[in-house]
């Protein structure tokens, strides 16, 4: 019934996502990864071994939480932990890919007043060869709203509704599930041992215009495998100072 903010994708490595930043599904609720670090012990250059936090080696610890790296070889992390479920609301919605401006312009107001609980992604790509989604539906262009309510479920079904009910879905995926499998359900569509390339930006609100570009070329690749994400950020992330 703990956690703390963990990636997207279960199997990241704790130490890059957390020296990184740590987007995940608990963030807008609890602030990233790295936010929730409480202390890290650090070897040093010289081979010192330090425990860097608030109080001790303080600018280290500033340092390490977004500073940008070389700073030492952190071997262990200490996290904050927040009571968590263990059951969330939570799940993806799929749409056709041609419903994807109209999809975004809905989805750019539902969010604005969304509470610190709801956690979303969007996702422009191609249906995943996921069990859970029917074959007739794999590698289908769609856009895909994932969800995560960590809260009480019935508040997240209130809060949801909306949505869910906003365009007829290809596919609606949002139920109660034990938050560990969750946080794992997307590993599969990111396979150890690839060569992945990313590339990000900030977008600070979702002009028509804004959504007319995205669109246009967030579902233009000629790879079934490549995607464009959005993680809509705010809550308790923006809570921390740069």
């Amino acid at each position: 019934g703990l956690a703390t903010t963990g990636g997207i994708v279960s199997h990241t490595g704790v130490a890059g996502l957390t020296l990184g930043g740590g987007v995940g599904w608990l963030m807008r609720k609890h602030g990233l990864t790295v936010d929730n670090l409480l202390a890290a012990e650090v070897v040093l250059a010289d081979g010192e071994r330090v425990r860097a936090s608030e109080g001790g080696h303080p600018d280290l610890f500033w340092a390490l939480r977004g500073g940008g790296g070389n700073f030492g070889v952190v071997t262990s992390f200490e996290f904050r932990l927040h009571p968590v479920g263990p059951t969330v609301l939570a799940g993806p919605i799929l749409w056709d890919a041609s419903d994807a401006r109209e999809i975004l312009r809905f989805y750019r107001d539902f969010v604005r007043d969304a509470p610190a609980e709801l956690a979303t992604v969007v996702r422009f790509g191609t249906a995943p060869p996921l069990p859970v989604i029917p074959k007739d539906l794999h590698w289908r262009p769609v856009v895909m709203v994932g969800t995560c309510y960590a809260g009480p479920v019935g508040d997240g079904e209130r809060r949801l509704a909306a949505l869910r009910a906003s365009f007829p879905p290809l596919l609606d995926l949002v139920r109660p599930v034990p938050y560990a499998r969750f946080q794992g359900a997307l590993d599969s569509t990111v396979v150890h041992g690839w060569n992945y390339y990313w590339k990000s930006t900030y977008l600070p609100e979702l002009h028509d215009d804004l959504i007319d570009v995205i669109v246009e070329h967030a579902i233009s690749s000629s790879s079934r495998r490549s995607f464009v994400a959005m993680f809509h950020l705010r809550g308790a992330v923006s809570r921390v100072a740069e």
